[in-house]
């Protein structure tokens, strides 16, 4: 092939690149901290449960080379030319277009966007299986074909790895790097913002809480961890606009509709209160019920396994599914205690 064709290959690669982007993918990770919420004459030691960290798959897109249309018209084009008779095969021609150097005239590397999406997806397995260290590495790599060597959704998901290895304040500084290449990344600023209510850095938290609202306002996580911090400031009226708010986008929220009934009980409205906690039990009773048929059908289908490769992956759905049991196990426990207390003052039946 000659480099006359390979630049027009090129070419049209990056058109195509231009034109395609990916979605979004959910990771769960709960984050659990402590507050007391200050009512008339009440306190109740609250149990605040914030939404979960969100790990994407890469949003990319690959800018055209400015100077391509000028590059391709320097080159002349001679219908009477000879042709090269040998043929070459896919892999002769992608070596050749790995080897040029796409720049966008400022010598900056415009990168590899399959390959970031790749190493984005490899890094986010190693997350989700808790190879933490092993995501990092897949990160770090991905930045190195990045447009400018640096991207977004990048730096948002090492911020993840680092949350998950305990190193907050790295965390931190991923999640802001992210946020300096992308403003508007609401779960960056609902990532960062839960990252510093844990540092009890409440206005900032605030802030990059209303943020994520203001870019995505109808994410109800975001309006259950906003109402977790005006919570731990000893702010119960906020809080419980928030939690409500989140209720009303998502009525099936657990943690919002457990810390709207943990609100109402410090404000003292126990009637109020009973109704939210109860329906926050059902939830948990349901989703205790739900975890462990799919713990059973995944051991069932571990005995069945064939493979090597089978069996690793059934071990992984088992695992998140007894995870997923315990957590489901806690929402119970939590949101019992507080209906038993509740109900005694009322003069009912302990039993949900």
């Amino acid at each position: 092939m000659s480099w006359f064709n390979v630049l027009l290959f090129a070419a049209g690669l990056l058109t195509s690149f231009f034109l395609v982007g990916c979605g979004s993918e959910q990771s769960p990770d709960q984050l659990v901290s402590t507050a007391k919420l200050n009512g008339t004459n009440q306190s109740a030691q609250v149990t605040i449960l914030n939404e979960s960290e969100v790990s994407l798959d890469p949003v990319v897109s690959f800018k055209p080379d400015a100077n391509s249309d000028s590059l391709l018209q320097e080159v002349p084009l001679d219908p009477l030319a000879s042709t090269e008779t040998e043929e070459e095969s896919v892999d002769d021609i992608l070596k050749q277009l790995n080897s040029i150097k796409l720049e966008d005239g400022s010598g900056i590397n415009l990168g590899d966007p399959d390959k970031v999406a790749d190493l984005l997806r490899e890094g986010n397995d190693l997350i989700n299986a808790g190879n933490a260290d092993g995501a990092l590495g897949k990160y770090r790599e991905a930045l190195k074909y990045a447009d400018g060597n640096d991207d977004p959704d990048v730096r948002f998901n090492m911020g993840i790895a680092y949350k998950a290895k305990g190193e907050a304040e790295k965390a931190i500084a991923e999640y802001r790097k992210a946020l300096e290449l992308a403003p508007e990344y609401s779960e960056a600023h609902n990532n960062l913002g839960n990252l510093l209510k844990d540092q009890k850095i409440f206005d900032e938290a605030i802030y990059h809480f209303e943020a994520s609202i203001k870019i995505f306002p109808d994410n109800p996580g975001t309006y259950n961890n906003l109402g977790t911090v005006h919570a731990m400031k000893g702010d119960v009226d906020k809080a419980a606009i928030h939690f409500a708010n989140a209720i009303r986008i998502q009525p099936t929220h657990f943690e919002a509709r457990r810390n709207l009934g943990v609100a109402y009980y410090a404000q003292g409205n126990l009637i109020d209160a009973e109704r939210e906690l109860s329906q926050a039990v059902k939830m948990a009773m349901g989703g205790m019920a739900f975890e462990n048929q799919r713990l059973q059908a995944a051991k069932a289908r571990l005995a069945r396994a064939a493979t090597s490769q089978e069996k690793e992956l059934v071990k992984v759905e088992i695992a998140s599914a007894e995870k997923a049991s315990r957590v489901a196990a806690r929402n119970y426990n939590n949101g019992v205690k507080f209906l038993y207390d509740i109900r005694s003052k009322l003069g009912k039946p302990v039993q949900p």
